[in-house]
């Protein structure tokens, strides 16, 4: 296994002025030693691979090395519906109830360290501060959750969508602060899932972002950030209203 120690992130849950945790400032060096002897890195070649589905017995936890892997879930209509994209340094799969609450695939080729439930908690037996992490990290999954469910009933699609782009923003390996250039692992189907509208209404959203002098479109993937400041007070604007929504 790798030298570097995984990375597990303890995010706020507005992620103002978040930055990624090594593992070595949460845990002692044994705690980590002790992570890397019982993982196993795999390899996902292809965008599109399921890491596991929903429902199924949950019998590893995952920590992501590189790409970015989406965690979604069917609506009683068939729509599906994404509830989160997680990058490197991100922790997830822990069970709920002995199976997976939602199902994970690979946006991008990915790099995944997988660990044994049963071994996981014979760890954290011995380490409490091994529990402790793992707390954190489900705390900050249900803020997650909260957020997203307060971001569709209430913000417009453009709103949706600038905030959005502020998560991504906070990772160094997708923007180039220097450029102002941020690089989307995502496509148009997903990020249409992920705000919970159609690839035409968040089309049109990034138009608005556009007319209003917040981004430039490059390419499909490249976006150049023209107002972070624009963006940030977007996604604190004013909430849509009834019957003048745009998503």
């Amino acid at each position: 296994m790798s030298e570097t120690a995984p990375k597990i992130r303890a995010r706020l849950i507005d992620r103002s002025g978040d930055n990624p945790l090594k593992i070595g400032n949460l845990l002692s060096r044994k705690e980590q030693d002790e992570l890397r002897r019982i993982a196993k890195l795999v390899e996902f070649p292809k965008p599109g691979m399921t890491i596991f589905t929903r429902g199924s017995d949950a019998q590893f936890v995952y920590v992501i090395d590189s790409g970015v892997v989406r965690i979604a879930r069917m609506a009683a209509n068939g729509q599906r519906r994404i509830l989160a994209f997680m990058v490197p340094g991100d922790l997830f799969g822990v069970p709920d109830c002995g199976v997976y609450a939602n199902t994970a695939e690979t946006v991008s080729p990915a790099r995944l360290y997988k660990v044994a439930w049963p071994k996981l908690r014979q760890v954290m037996a011995r380490e409490p501060q091994l529990q402790l992490t793992l707390l954190i990290k489900l705390a900050h999954d249900f803020r997650q959750a909260q957020r997203q469910m307060m971001m569709l009933g209430q913000q417009s699609a453009h709103q949706r969508l600038a905030l959005f782009l502020l998560d991504f923003m906070r990772n160094p390996g997708f923007f180039d602060e220097k450029l102002s250039r941020l690089t989307l692992p995502v496509n148009r189907f997903d990020l249409a899932d992920y705000l919970g509208t159609t690839r035409e209404t968040a089309t049109r959203a990034f138009t608005r972002l556009e007319e209003e002098g917040l981004v430039k479109r490059i390419n499909a993937q490249t976006i150049h950030v023209l107002s972070l400041k624009g963006l940030q007070q977007l996604q604190h604007g004013p909430s849509r209203r009834r019957g003048n929504a745009d998503g």
